[in-house]
């Protein structure tokens, strides 16, 4: 798993307290994060300035889980911003007098509608951010297995006169593809982390989930799912051994793709492959990123809260042993692949997972060990309580 490079510096989203990695701040995710506008006035006469240009996406970027995620977040509002967009799409222009009418129109493309954005610039001199609401086709947007490239027609009127018309080139990037940090070199508005995108792929509502908890039901580990209701961590562990074990009777493999046919267009954007969990139930292939949103998926399900410990160039799945989230136990989801059932004689399967489940909470524990000093100061770790990030609008991007 790629995460992040040496020299990313440190990013606001995810803010830990000084007890340590088992407390984390609410996590505050606003609408407005891609464009980029200055809101100060100036002195050039209008006609030497660019008066109008066009923001789509990031880089001219846009990744489909990113809009599908973010699809019910409200936007912030500004003095100097113009509309409720989500800022994929964003029309940066000067006003040269008071009380300017603005209209931005942007055309259809394959993956959204026409629209249309009216309103008026108070202030003269200023610069003015103006985002449309674009009319996403989110079907179409679950459905994009490849990236592809989208022409994005803008045409800026400013008191009825046409002071911008422009056709920006995009790539719409796989639902696969999943951005987790942009770094600003030219803006200076600061790097903006996207670690929160991992939740996006956990989808405790997916068919799936229901699948796995069938087989997991018939293992007899347990009789039932019920969380933290009994009050102990035992049986809340060996309902997680029970859907782990389920997982290794399905025969899901490690496969260390990560990387996709974008990786290294940008040297400030970085983005991986993650496979939806239906992707990872039916082809019965994971690395450790999808294994662990598929594990977290079904916990959320049965309300045993997961957390995403993402470290340089790894990550394991945390799940609380109780309801007041005192007790974190760590697991290697990796390892899941490590053992073939199918060469182990059908009354000892269980032990022998039992086994691999252990070592696989012992391995994970010492990663987390290891690199503890790290999650207050290094950018590369994170630690995620999905709980949180629900809380804050992420939504799963469904299928």
């Amino acid at each position: 798993m790629t995460l992040l490079r040496n020299a990313l510096a440190f990013s606001v989203f995810y803010l830990f307290s000084s007890v340590g990695f088992s407390q984390l701040a609410p996590v505050e995710i606003t609408a407005e994060v891609l464009a980029h506008s200055s809101s100060s006035s100036t002195n050039a006469a209008p006609e030497t300035r660019q008066r109008v240009s066009v923001v789509v996406g990031m880089e001219q970027q846009l990744f489909p889980s990113y809009l599908l995620a973010r699809a019910t977040t409200t936007p912030k509002k500004q003095t100097y911003k113009l509309g409720d967009g989500d800022g994929n799409v964003a029309v940066q222009v000067y006003n040269p007098g008071l009380n300017k009418p603005v209209r931005v129109e942007v055309g259809a493309t394959p993956f959204s509608e026409a629209t249309v954005f009216e309103g008026t610039m108070r202030e003269e001199g200023r610069d003015y951010e103006i985002t449309p609401r674009i009319l996403w086709n989110f079907e179409k947007l679950r459905g994009l297995l490849q990236p592809t490239p989208v022409n994005f027609t803008v045409t800026t009127y400013i008191d009825n006169e046409k002071v911008g018309h422009r056709t920006v080139v995009a790539t719409m990037r796989s639902v696969n593809d999943c951005p987790y940090y942009w770094e600003d070199d030219e803006t200076g508005t600061g790097d903006l982390d996207l670690n929160y995108m991992y939740v996006a792929y956990i989808n405790e509502d997916d068919p799936v989930v229901d699948e796995v908890l069938t087989q997991a039901l018939q293992t007899d580990i347990v009789d039932g799912f019920d969380g933290y209701q009994m009050g102990d961590k035992k049986r809340v562990d060996d309902q997680v051994f029970s859907i782990w074990f389920a997982l290794q009777k399905r025969g899901i493999r490690y496969s260390s793709i990560s990387t996709n046919s974008s990786t290294g267009v940008s040297q400030n954007l970085y983005s991986q492959r993650i496979r939806t969990i239906d992707q990872t139930w039916n082809n019965r292939q994971a690395n450790c990123v999808d294994g662990m949103v598929l594990m977290a998926s079904v916990l959320r399900s049965i309300h045993i809260d997961p957390v995403l410990v993402l470290m340089a160039d790894h990550c394991v799945l945390g799940y609380y042993r109780d309801a007041e989230h005192k007790d974190l136990a760590c697991l290697e989801t990796s390892m899941i692949g490590d053992l073939d059932l199918r060469k182990i004689r059908s009354f000892r399967r269980q032990k022998a997972s039992q086994k691999l489940f252990t070592e696989a909470r012992q391995r994970a524990q010492r990663h987390y060990r290891n690199s503890k000093d790290s999650f207050d100061k290094d950018p590369r770790y994170r630690f995620i309580v999905v709980a949180d990030v629900r809380k804050s609008g992420i939504r799963p991007i469904g299928r």
